[in-house]
């Protein structure tokens, strides 16, 4: 018991070397002066006494201090009372009354302590320690009858009945209640240990479901990316009508301009004079506008493409001028007027595709609000600034502005004020936009337009 160092153990001891003390002192009559034989004795008794009683107390639930110190006090008072009896010259006989009436009284406190600790843990020590105040009070009671009737044989150090049953009593109680107090620490630390052990169960439990959360939250973050790069393509599916009826028109300039090219060499070679210069000239149209149809396809091409949200280092400048390069049949159409500034150094670092279709899908948006307004002229203003950590870029359109009870609901989920929207381009334009570590607000008034402001982490610049 002593490994574990219990504080119960160690007090304990210096109540029996209190006790041990005493006895000490009043056995050694004749040895000692008298008042240390008797001061001396009855104050480590009575303090080796009071010890115990506390120490056990410590089992008891939520434990009264007044209670405590109010032991403290009546068993001070007994000394006291010894001492001023001692020297107010009482007999023997009246101080050896007051002493085993005080131990009588005082031994209930060990029945009560016993029986309380018995009602709360019926497997521990209390039983034990209940019986030994009840031997010790019988036997202290006993002795009070035998010297309040003149019945006692302990006069001039002679042996008699109630000197054997006074020590056969001690002896037993001091046992039962050193049994009962060692079986309550020992079970106190069989209580501990198994409270340790089952702490240790729990915490393993916790790591183990902090373990299993951990992975189903990677596991929501891998499918939440997935849902966003579906989004992405299905959007980008869902709003290509008009882009690919541009796209369409403007391949067939070059297309048309290389068959009649072609058409016109083939008749020019069956003549016998051929103008090798012309040739040449007709040649380099049919090479140009070849590479034309190419760049046209290309960019469609990297529209559709699918990706799994690889972020690499890139020019933004670059993307936004793609962007507005395929939507420039979409704008003549509708007659707008492009505006652009873009600063030098828009690099970030993120995912192409994804970032592509957020300016896309703002430009498309910011296009169909003004299209359906009759007021003339329209004009959209692309606008990319650079500030200390981030890249700005602004899309300014003059429509008529977001109404005031859409403005709560425009990054919502399938909320769309155009009869053949899906609800879904502002929402996923802000989702990848989240995923890049940026912001995605607007600014509107009401008959004078909308600006739609894109805010990215700047890349490092690395050179070299």
């Amino acid at each position: 018991l002593s490994v574990h160092r219990n504080r119960a153990l160690q007090v304990w001891s210096l109540a029996g070397l209190c006790s041990a003390l005493g006895l000490a002192l009043m056995g050694s009559h004749g040895w000692l002066a008298e008042p240390w034989v008797v001061l001396g004795g009855q104050a480590g008794l009575a303090l080796g006494n009071f010890i115990r009683q506390v120490v056990l107390r410590t089992w008891i639930p939520n434990p009264s201090r007044w209670a405590i110190w109010g032991w403290g006090a009546l068993h001070l008072s007994y000394v006291l009372l010894s001492c001023a009896m001692y020297w107010a010259g009482a007999s023997d006989q009246a101080i050896k009354l007051v002493y085993f009436l005080f131990y009588a009284f005082i031994s209930w406190e060990f029945v009560r302590i016993g029986h309380t600790v018995r009602a709360v843990t019926p497997r521990s020590g209390g039983p034990a320690v209940m019986a030994a105040g009840m031997l010790w009070m019988c036997v202290c009671g006993l002795k009070t009858l035998a010297l309040a009737f003149g019945a006692d044989t302990l006069r001039n150090d002679e042996w008699g009945w109630d000197q054997g049953l006074i020590f056969l009593g001690e002896f037993l109680a001091i046992s039962l209640l050193q049994i009962g107090f060692l079986h309550m620490v020992i079970d106190q630390t069989h209580q501990s240990q198994l409270e340790g052990e089952q702490q240790k169960a729990r915490d393993q439990e916790r790591l183990r479901l902090l373990g299993k959360h951990q992975q189903d939250l990677q596991s929501l973050l891998a499918e939440r990316e997935e849902i966003i790069r579906q989004l992405t393509l299905s959007n980008k599916s869902a709003g290509m009508g008009a882009l690919v009826a541009s796209f369409a028109h403007e391949l067939n300039q070059p297309l048309t301009a290389t068959l009649i090219h072609a058409e016109w060499v083939g008749h020019h070679a069956q003549q016998s004079e051929v103008d090798r210069s012309l040739i040449q000239e007709v040649a380099g149209a049919i090479v140009k506008d070849t590479q034309r149809a190419g760049e046209i396809i290309r960019k469609l091409r990297n529209l559709f493409r699918m990706g799994k949200g690889e972020f690499k280092r890139m020019d933004f400048a670059l993307l936004v001028r793609e962007v507005l390069d395929m939507v420039q049949s979409k704008l003549q159409h509708e007659q707008i007027e492009l505006v652009t500034h873009l600063e030098s150094g828009l690099q970030l670092t993120g995912d192409a595709t994804q970032l592509q279709q957020v300016v896309l899908n703002l430009i498309n948006n910011a296009i169909d609000a003004m299209a359906g307004v009759q007021r003339q002229p329209h004009r959209l203003k692309v606008v990319g600034e650079v500030d200390t950590h981030h890249v700005v870029l602004h899309i300014i359109d003059n429509g008529p502005g977001i109404p005031l009870d859409q403005q709560e609901g425009v990054f919502s989920l399938f909320k769309t004020s155009k009869s053949e929207g899906m609800g879904v381009g502002l929402w996923l334009s802000q989702s990848i936009v989240e995923t890049h570590g940026g912001l995605l607000t607007f600014s509107t008034q009401l008959g004078l337009g909308c600006t739609f402001s894109l805010k990215l982490p700047r890349a490092e610049y690395v050179t070299g």
